[in-house]
């Protein structure tokens, strides 16, 4: 309990650092809005390649043992890389940006990513058609990722830039520093991350499982259906007009001289 509480307090410390990458990680976000619209390929073939190689690998249909584990693992290596690093001194900022710039760009372009090969684009795959909606617990589980995953990466990121600060200093880039400042973060990462990580994972695996399937709304032409003759009058409307009409050529004939 008390390394559980060293951690929390670990975190908390760095919530301010976790706040200036959350800021670098939003003007990375609206850094690539200008690199879509220009359409900067260089800048956008990294991401793109990186979402191409993991939709190929997850196959379509996106089975969910294999959404899982291509989630919970990706993040939790890249979120115990930036944690540690600060060893590289300007390299956590750095990555904050570019998370943001990658995510965006993969948003934007996701109508040209295709699902798999000749399939529909992610856009399409991930946003089902107008007569389908979703189940309310899927907005849950998307609000937990952003609850969980989000605050993770950002204190993550924080972490890596107070290990660069400290190791920056002058006769404190050494290894016994860096063994020091590696200890608590690897006790936190443990004891608190790879679990937010693994529910995180869970949810958003839920999340895409929901888009992807939906439920079929109920159709509109049901309810504008018109209801079926009751046992009293089961008579078609066309028979009975058919039957109408000998007693108008009667009542016509009376009626002429």
């Amino acid at each position: 309990m008390a390394s559980l509480g060293a951690s929390f307090r670990l975190l908390y410390d760095h919530l301010g650092l976790g706040l200036t990458a959350s800021v670098l990680f939003a003007a990375g976000l609206a850094t690539s809005l200008a690199i879509v619209r220009r359409d900067v390929r260089w800048m956008m073939a990294f991401p793109l390649w990186v979402v191409r190689r993991v939709l190929l690998f997850i196959g379509p249909g996106f089975p969910p043992v294999r959404v899982f584990l291509t989630i919970f693992c990706f993040n939790s290596v890249a979120i115990f890389l930036y944690m540690v690093s600060g060893v590289l001194i300007v390299v956590p900022a750095a990555i904050a940006f570019l998370t943001g710039v990658n995510i965006g760009v993969i948003v934007l372009k996701a109508g040209e990513v295709e699902v798999a090969q000749g399939e529909r684009p992610l856009a399409v795959a991930m946003n089902p058609p107008e007569d389908y909606v979703t189940a309310p617990w899927v907005s849950l589980c998307s609000l937990a990722v952003l609850v969980l995953e989000l605050p993770s990466f950002w204190i993550a990121v924080g972490l890596g830039i107070r290990m660069g600060r400290e190791l920056s200093r002058v006769g404190h880039y050494t290894l016994q520093n860096m063994l020091s400042l590696l200890g608590p973060r690897v006790t936190a990462y443990w004891t608190i991350v790879i679990p937010a990580l693994f529910l995180s994972a869970l949810a958003e695996t839920a999340a895409i499982r929901g888009h992807v399937s939906g439920r079929q709304a109920p159709e509109a032409s049901d309810e504008a259906r018109p209801a079926p003759p009751s046992d009293g009058d089961s008579t078609p409307d066309s028979d009975k007009h058919k039957e109408m009409k000998p007693r108008n050529t009667r009542n016509s004939a009376k009626r002429d001289p």
